[in-house]
Formats: structure tokens, C-alpha cells, sequence
């Protein structure tokens, strides 16, 4: 992430949100919902791609009806030996689909996925036996509030 920041328009914000309401929705389609031309609209998406705005097109999959019904959290404490190699064998874990290093007293956040609490309780002793893990807690998901797909509220509510 470079950190540098770029200014979109409201024009370039309704592209935003109708792509992420509908990854697959046409040029065209885009281009009747704004009254613009699809070439604009083409051009657009162009330059929001260029800037890195727009990583690429994906799918959110709902990971409770392939039957992954329980998800957590976890704060791992990695000691200092073979520390690389440890968040190496974190990320790559089985049912982790999320891995970042942060800052505080634990070094390492996960998010990981199972179809049920004996899953979790094998993916959570498949962590804690990590070699260089000092601790580890686990938050476990009651509920789902808000997740990184509803972020067209954020793009409503921020001003260039």
C-alpha cells in the first residue's frame, strides 16, 4: 500500500458503488443507471484500475452456506525465533482466510473459518502448536455486523 491518497468524484464514487452492489454489471448498464456514455464509463473504470483504486473484479462468497457456520478471531503472540517462519506457517494454516501482522502486544491477527466448534477446536490446537507461538486468543464470532463488502457507506460518507 503506498499510502498516497487519490480523489475520486462523485461520478467515480456511483461507478464504485454499482460495481460493488454488481461486480458483473455491463459497461452499458452502468452507463444508462449514471446518463453517461458507455465509453466514459469505460475510461473510468480504466483509470480507477490504473490508480489501484480497483484491484480487480471479485467474488464474495458466502463462506456459512458452503457450511463454514463458525468463524474467530485470533491474537497470537509470536516469540522472537524463527519469526518470519512462524507467521509463514500462521498464514498458510488451514481455515485461516485472513492473516495480518499488527502492532500490540500480539503480533498476529487471523480470521479463521470452520464448519463447527470441533473444526475450530482442531484449527486452534493446529495454531497453538506452532513452535514459536507464546499465546494465543480466541474471539469467537457471535454475530456479523458489518463486513468489508458494505464499504459503498464509506465512500458515500467521505469527501474528496
Amino acid at each position: 500500500m503506498s499510502g498516497k491518497v487519490e480523489y475520486i468524484d462523485d461520478v467515480d464514487r456511483s461507478i464504485l458503488r454499482l460495481l460493488l452492489s454488481n461486480g458483473r454489471m455491463p459497461y452499458r448498464r452502468i452507463a444508462e443507471e449514471l446518463n453517461l456514455s458507455e465509453s466514459t464509463i469505460y475510461l473510468r473504470i480504466k483509470r480507477l484500475s490504473k490508480l489501484g483504486i480497483l484491484k480487480g473484479f471479485t467474488v464474495n462468497v458466502d463462506l456459512s452456506r458452503l457450511g463454514f457456520i463458525v468463524v474467530a478471531y485470533m491474537l497470537l503472540k509470536v516469540s522472537p525465533k524463527n519469526y518470519e517462519e512462524s507467521l509463514s506457517h500462521v498464514a498458510n494454516h488451514l481455515g485461516v482466510v485472513e492473516a495480518y501482522e499488527v502492532s500490540g502486544e500480539h503480533q498476529v491477527l487471523v480470521k479463521v473459518v470452520a464448519s463447527d466448534n470441533k473444526e475450530l477446536a482442531r484449527i486452534v490446537d493446529g495454531l497453538g502448536s506452532v513452535g514459536n507461538l507464546a499465546e494465543v486468543k480466541v474471539l469467537y464470532v457471535l454475530r456479523t455486523l458489518r463486513t468489508p463488502y458494505e464499504v459503498i457507506e464509506i465512500l458515500s460518507q467521505h469527501t474528496a
